[in-house]
């Protein structure tokens, strides 16, 4: 059983398929960046929304936005229009959060307007929103196989296209991760 927060910060979730039909984690991949007793928070990088980064950063009054390349992604239902960066380990801000040895992520304005300028970390995903559980919930929920859970991979994070990335972890782990059952049961 999952209990140790270093054993689930830093994985990569995928929400197990059931008959059940789909949900909004359907195909989501989701990457923990923070697990504690107070509970969890992940945040989706495969699922682009249609809106360029340039757009909402106009739209967040920053006018040198000429650099910025890339798309904004949904992380999560929970607090959808707070902005949540996952990046690589190059560059950190204050109250940047390390998650790991290659990602750490970042919600300063700061980290926003450097983006903005073409001044951000080499790689990253800028989300609306985050994924969120209670205290003990994402435990419980792993217990119960809803979700799957793999090793952090920075180059699937940020280098593989996201319709491609569920694929390419299939590859990485050696199955198909579509077609595994929630009912696949505990060791």
């Amino acid at each position: 059983m999952w209990t140790d927060e270093d054993k689930i910060k830093g994985k990569i979730l995928f929400f197990s398929p059931n008959e059940e039909g789909t949900s909004y984690f359907t195909d989501s991949l989701i990457y923990i960046c923070d697990h504690n007793e107070q509970g969890s928070l992940g945040l989706i990088f495969n699922r682009p929304l249609e809106l360029d980064l340039k757009e909402l950063l106009r739209g967040l009054k920053i006018n040198e936005v000429d650099n910025a390349k890339g798309n904004v992604f949904l992380g999560g239902p929970v607090n959808p229009g707070a902005i949540f960066i996952l990046h690589s380990s190059d560059k950190c801000w204050k109250g940047t959060l390390k998650v790991s040895e290659n990602v750490y992520m970042s919600t300063d304005f700061e980290a926003i307007e450097d983006i903005a300028k073409g001044d951000g970390p080499k790689n990253f995903r800028l989300t609306l929103g985050y994924t969120g559980w209670g205290p003990g919930q994402l435990n419980t929920e792993i217990s119960d196989n809803a979700w799957i859970a793999f090793d952090e991979n920075s180059n699937l994070i940020f280098k593989i296209h996201p319709s491609d990335q569920i694929n390419e972890m299939s590859k990485i782990v050696g199955y198909d991760i579509r077609m595994i059952s929630p009912n696949f049961g505990n060791a």
